[in-house]
């Protein structure tokens, strides 16, 4: 039962590579259109703003097995389309393509996660969840290497496209011949309003939060980090964090087993606003790959810790945590605008750092909140 719903892990980091290959799609438009290509980002992430809690409602009558399977449908369709449509196609083609993964991907991470949950210890979740982002990570890994190495096979990176699509069907079929418990399907209506009255729980909401900076932070640090090097091997940047992020991961795995979570949190999340500051003042291009690697093993495993402490905070209603935390994920459509536009005004690609380092500042600091609600509590007992 494990493997096919962590290969539905593997399949969300399909929407992921949009960042990464703006900079070569933006290459394929006269330069007055390229800056609506900052856009693109933006709309893969809007939908997790629409769809979220809608997903989440609906996942309660439906199962989470079928809802994930629906969203495969949507991610395939948003691979093909920009891929069919062939080399020049419009802007708009992306455009919609791009929109159609991001409902895909939406859809999917309000379904497995949850999904994950019902086959694991709960003691044990943010360590599977940790897992789960290995294999997301390998996904976002092989963006790199794969767009060059189709671009020198067949001189353009579009293949990739292909690639996923055929993956994103396999991984549909896997799932579908797997049976996965899950929990009695409710016939009753969750509204809007339900899944926002969770905020009130201070955990959840610093989670939330923690979710959607790490979003931000994650795609700024990317969008921002390849306009650092000017150099066709900037995509490298990108290959160099998520590699030292899937090694951040198995250390993390193996380490949240024995330690408190959010204090694992807390020192990443110190290292990593120390790393972000120190990426507003280099411009050595060996320490700019080097930086980069190392926070991506600062920020490894900071999804899963704030997905599991918020789950474990309403564990009665986890469908509905899962939809605020995917809810979270639309944080996604500010790093692109944002970034660019600093950049754009100062003329400066290292101004773009600002943004994320804010981001991660307020992880650090929630971090350091919740460890802080964590000792009271085992003072209390």
């Amino acid at each position: 039962m494990l493997m096919p719903v962590l290969a539905g892990f593997f399949i969300m980091g399909f929407c992921d590579m949009v960042a990464p290959v703006t900079s070569r799609i933006a290459a394929e438009f006269p330069p007055e259109s390229r800056r609506f290509v900052d856009f693109l980002p933006t709309m893969v992430f809007l939908w997790f703003l629409l769809l979220s809690i809608p997903v989440a409602a609906w996942m309660n009558r439906w199962g989470r097995k079928r809802t994930a399977l629906l969203g495969y449908a949507f991610t395939f369709v948003g691979l093909a389309l920009p891929f069919v449509a062939g080399e020049g196609c419009s802007l708009g083609i992306y455009f919609a393509g791009f929109g159609l993964l991001g409902v895909g991907n939406t859809i999917v991470q309000v379904a497995v996660n949850p999904l994950l949950a019902t086959i694991v210890p709960s003691a044990r979740m943010t360590g599977y969840l940790t897992v789960g982002q290995i294999f997301r990570n390998v996904s976002l890994l092989l963006v790199a290497p794969l767009v060059t190495l189709f671009a020198a096979w067949t001189g353009s990176w579009r293949g990739l496209l292909l690639l996923y699509a055929l993956l994103t069907v396999v991984g549909g079929i896997w799932l579908q011949a797997v049976a996965v418990p899950e929990p009695d399907v409710r016939t009753d209506a969750v509204r809007f309003a339900d899944c926002f009255r969770l905020l009130r729980n201070r955990t959840v909401l610093l989670c939330t939060g923690g979710v959607a900076c790490f979003i931000a932070a994650d795609i700024g640090i990317n969008f921002v980090a390849v306009r650092l090097i000017d150099s066709p091997m900037s995509m490298l940047t990108s290959t160099g964090f998520y590699a030292c992020r899937i090694v951040g991961t198995l250390v993390g795995a193996w380490l949240l087993i024995r330690y408190s979570d959010v204090k694992y949190l807390l020192l990443n999340m110190g290292v990593a606003l120390g790393l972000c500051i120190a990426l507003l003042f280099v411009h050595d291009r060996i320490a700019i790959y080097a930086i980069t690697g190392v926070l991506g093993f600062a920020m490894a495993c900071v999804f899963a810790t704030f997905y599991a402490v918020a789950t474990k905070a309403a564990a009665d209603r986890s469908n509905e945590v899962a939809g605020l935390m995917i809810l979270a994920i639309a944080a996604g459509v500010l790093p692109g605008p944002v970034c660019g536009a600093m950049i754009a005004w100062t003329g400066n690609p290292h101004a773009g750092i600002w943004f994320p380092s804010v981001c991660v500042g307020y992880m650090f600091w929630a971090a350091e909140r919740l460890a802080r609600n964590q000792s009271k509590i085992k003072d209390y007992a």
